[in-house]
C-alpha cells in the first residue's frame, strides 16, 4: 500500500515506487515468480495480476490508515522530513513483508496520509479534527514540537482516537490525565541532565552556566529542567534569558553571555535556533567549555549549515547507535540505520528512530487485540512491550516512555560522537571546547 505522504512524488527512486506498487498482499506473488527459476522479472502487467488476484482473497477492508500532520515545512522541517521519511520506510518494509497480522486473524496492509502542518499549531489541529470527522481515521500519529502536539493530543482525546507521539515531550502534555496519547519521548525536562552530569565529571567541573530559551512549550519545559539540575549540582545561574520564537538574531544574548564568562551555555530551543546560536558565537567570539542545544543539533543539517562552527556542541538523544538492538522489521538497528542511508542520503538520529517506532508499536498493538476498536487499540498501546532498533518499549502509567538519555558532541575529526555516559560512550569528551582563537 502506497502511503499518501504530501510531497514531491517524484522523491523515490524507482526501485522504491517498483515495491510499492507491488503492496502487501503482492509481496506473496512476486516471491513465487522468483522462487519458480524464472529468468526473467515479472513484467508490471504480471505483477498487478498477482495483486489483483490477491486482493479478491483479501477480506474487504483490509487496510489500516495511520493519519496525523508532521512539520513538512515552516521552522522545524529539518526534523519533521526525518519522521515523514522513518513513517514511510517501516510502513513499506511492514507491507512487503506481508503486512500486520491483526488479533481479529486478519492481515492487514498499512497505508499512512500525512499532512504538512507547516509547523502551526492551528493547522495541525484543524488536520486532525478533518482527519477524524472527514476521513474516519482511527488511528494517528502525533505530530512534531510540543506545542504543535498540544492541540493535536487534545483533538484525540475528544475523538477518542489513539495517538502514539514520537515528537511532543513536554509534560504538561502528559500531565493531563489523557490516555488517548503515549510518548516515545522522554519528558523534556530530562534533557540537560546527561550534558550537566558529563560535565560535572570533568576535571575542571563548570561553576556558572548561561541559559538561553525559546517561548515555544518545549523550551519551556526543558528550561525548566534545566534550571533544576544546574542548581542541583551547585552551578550559578548567570545569564537566564528568553527570545521569542520570531526573532531570527541572538547577538545581543551571545553578548551577554560572552560578558559573563559563563562556563556552560544550554539552548533550550529547536534546530534553527542552535544554528542561529553556533553561528553567533563564531561571529562574536563567545567562548564557553561547553555549548549544549537540548534539541536540534544532532541532525546532519544541523552540521552542514554550520560547518566548522558546530564543532563541540553537545546534544542529548534517547538512542544510542552504539547499542544494535534486535529489530523485527528491518533486522536491527544497524540495518535500520543503513536503510535510512541508502534510502535518503543522511545518517539517521534519534527522531527517525522514534519515528520507526511509533508505526512499530501500533503494529503490535493490532496483534494483540482481537477486534480493531480505538479504545482496545489504546489500552493494547498502553501496555505493549516489545524491543525493536529504538530500543526497550514500554510505556509508564503516564503514557511516556522512561529513558535516560546519552550524549553526543561533534568533534572536528571523528564526527558525531556518544560521549557520555562511559559505559556506552564512543570517545571521551573534548571538554573544555577550545577557544575560538585557538581553532
Amino acid at each position: 500500500m502506497t502511503p499518501t505522504i504530501t510531497d514531491d512524488p517524484d522523491r523515490r527512486a524507482n526501485r522504491r515506487r517498483f515495491l510499492k506498487a507491488a503492496g502487501a498482499s503482492g509481496v506473496p506473488g512476486l516471491v513465487g515468480c522468483l522462487a519458480s527459476g524464472m529468468d526473467e522479472p515479472p513484467t508490471e502487467t504480471e505483477i498487478l495480476d498477482s495483486v489483483n488476484d490477491d486482493r479478491e482473497r483479501s477480506p474487504a477492508g483490509s487496510t489500516i490508515t495511520l493519519g496525523g500532520s508532521m512539520s513538512l515545512s515552516g521552522e522545524n522541517s529539518d526534523l519533521g522530513v526525518l519522521y515523514r521519511d522513518a513513517y514511510e520506510l517501516t510502513i513499506d518494509r511492514i507491507n512487503e513483508a506481508g503486512g500486520v497480522d491483526a488479533g481479529d486473524g486478519t492481515t492487514y496492509a498499512l497505508d499512512v496520509v500525512l499532512r504538512d502542518d507547516e509547523s502551526d499549531p492551528s493547522r495541525s489541529e484543524a488536520i486532525y479534527r478533518n482527519l477524524v470527522a472527514e476521513e474516519d481515521i482511527d488511528y494517528l500519529l502525533g505530530p512534531y514540537a510540543s506545542s504543535v502536539t498540544l492541540p493535536a493530543s487534545e483533538v484525540a482525546a475528544e475523538a477518542q482516537r489513539p495517538m502514539v507521539a514520537g515528537g511532543g515531550a513536554s509534560q504538561e502534555i502528559y500531565g493531563r490525565g489523557n490516555e488517548w496519547i503515549v510518548s516515545l519521548l522522554p519528558l523534556a525536562d530530562t534533557y540537560s541532565n546527561s550534558g550537566i552530569d558529563m560535565a560535572m565529571a570533568q576535571s575542571e567541573p563548570p561553576s556558572s552556566a548561561a541559559v538561553l530559551a525559546g517561548t515555544d512549550l518545549f523550551s519551556r519545559s526543558s528550561t525548566e529542567g534545566a534550571r533544576r539540575k544546574l542548581r542541583s549540582a551547585g552551578i550559578d545561574i548567570v545569564v537566564d534569558e528568553t527570545f521569542s520564537s520570531e526573532t531570527s538574531d541572538l547577538s545581543a544574548l551571545l553578548e551577554r553571555v560572552q560578558e559573563s564568562d559563563a562556563d556552560v551555555l544550554v539552548l533550550n530551543a529547536h534546530e534553527e535556533y542552535a544554528i542561529v546560536a553556533a553561528e553567533g558565537m563564531a561571529r562574536q567570539n563567545v567562548d564557553v567549555d561547553m555549548a549544549m542545544a537540548t534539541v536540534g543539533s544532532l541532525t546532519d543539517s544541523f552540521k552542514e549549515r554550520t560547518g566548522p562552527n558546530g564543532d563541540y556542541w553537545y546534544g542529548p538523544s534517547p538512542w544510542a547507535t552504539t547499542v544494535d538492538y534486535e529489530d523485527a522489521v528491518f533486522g536491527s538497528t544497524s540495518e535500520f540505520i543503513s536503510a535510512v542511508e541508502s534510502e535518503y542520503g543522511y545518517d539517521p538520529d534519534y527522531h527517525s528512530a522514534a519515528g520507526s517506532a511509533v508505526v512499530q508499536t501500533f503494529q503490535r498493538a493490532f496483534t494483540r487485540v482481537d477486534e480493531l476498536r480505538p479504545e482496545a487499540v489504546r489500552d493494547a498501546v498502553r501496555t505493549v512491550q516489545f524491543e525493536c532498533l529504538y530500543g526497550p518499549i514500554q510505556f509508564g502509567d503516564d503514557g511516556v516512555i522512561p529513558r535516560d538519555m546519552v550524549l553526543y558532541q561533534w568533534q572536528p575529526d571523528a564526527g558525531k560522537r556518544i560521549v557520555w555516559p562511559e559505559g556506552v560512550s564512543e570517545s571521551d569528551p573534548i571538554y573544555p571546547t577550545p577557544n575560538w582563537n585557538e581553532r
